[in-house]
């Protein structure tokens, strides 16, 4: 069963929000919008593994994904962490597209006439194995044996294999063959390590340790505050800002005039890097006319908030990112 189910990483929504709010020319999008791609890519290859990982019968494993766990002054991310009383299997998911040619040390992907080289995934994979076999051993958790795969998510790409790469052979799969290896080792591993107890008490350790990174956009791709793009979004033209006016929202671009809350603009200023609101922060990312309009918009939107009248401050509901 899915413990931790895949999710739209919050990193891209925070590119895309900063893409859609930064200026055409701003220096910025030469780096944001290759980062956005790529980060689609991998989101994209992990939905594909997703798919097949949950044909996998319920009570054979508990399966996490994307978890970034802490190991000394580090951290280490798992793209899938599955676990049962008899095996931990971590899967390293790729998405990349073209020729993937795997060597002893390097993997080297040819696409449009490109030659990338990247490091060996079976050497990260192993690396991740290691770091794993010493974070359970300082929480005094019994041995589980733990194997580690490399998952090529896309279909259409060709997998090459250097002559004698055994290691290789024994741990790249298709997506497609993910649901065969997963029976395949949870048969080979049949002896019980752990009991139901000690297990819940590994998947409640791997919640509380889980930490995610947490990427402040504007200062990766050195985008000012000053220079983004505030207001409400028009739905129908996609135009910023939108005007309010006595309780409308009208779009001065096609004229389009709505009275719903804008909830997608006070997500933005959340994934933009703020926390919370207040008053005043709110009403000049929105460009609402006064204070008073303000303090009726924000008493439509029930959000969780701490303080007094004048220096509230308002928090996202639970679940609103």
């Amino acid at each position: 069963m899915f413990v931790k189910p895949l999710e739209i990483p919050k990193n891209l929504l925070k590119a895309e929000v900063l893409e859609k709010r930064t200026p055409l020319e701003h220096p910025a999008l030469v780096k944001l919008i290759p980062y956005i791609k790529n980060l689609k890519s991998g989101y994209n290859g992990e939905k594909t593994i997703s798919y097949y990982l949950g044909q996998i019968p319920t009570q054979r494993f508990y399966i996490f994904h994307d978890l970034r766990l802490p190991y000394e002054d580090a951290f280490f991310q798992l793209d899938f962490f599955l676990l049962s009383p008899q095996i931990i299997i971590l899967l390293d998911g790729k998405n990349h597209s073209g020729k993937l040619i795997f060597e002893k040390n390097q993997m080297i992907q040819e696409y449009m006439d490109k030659r990338l080289i990247y490091e060996n995934p079976i050497s990260q994979a192993n690396r991740h194995q290691l770091l794993l076999k010493y974070f359970l051993k300082k929480y005094k958790l019994p041995h589980i044996p733990i194997e580690s795969l490399v998952v090529v998510s896309k279909s259409s790409t060709e997998v090459v294999i250097s002559p004698g790469n055994r290691e290789v052979e024994q741990k790249v799969y298709r997506a497609s063959d993910v649901l065969g290896k997963m029976d395949q080792l949870y048969q080979q591993y049949s002896r019980e390590w752990v009991d139901h107890k000690t297990l819940e008490k590994i998947k409640k350790l791997l919640l509380k340790k889980h930490t995610p990174l947490d990427i402040n956009m504007l200062e990766k791709f050195e985008v000012a505050n000053s220079d983004v793009i505030t207001g409400a979004q028009c739905s129908k033209c996609l135009f910023i800002p939108m005007k309010y006016k006595r309780k409308n929202w009208i779009c001065p671009f096609c004229g389009f005039v709505s009275q719903n809350v804008p909830i997608g603009d006070i997500k933005d200023y959340y994934l933009l890097g703020n926390p919370t609101f207040t008053n005043e922060g709110i009403r000049s990312f929105l460009h609402l006319p006064s204070s008073r309009a303000t303090t009726y918009f924000l008493s439509t939107l029930n959000f969780p908030y701490t303080g007094t009248t004048k220096g509230r401050i308002y928090y996202p509901p639970k679940g609103f990112l």
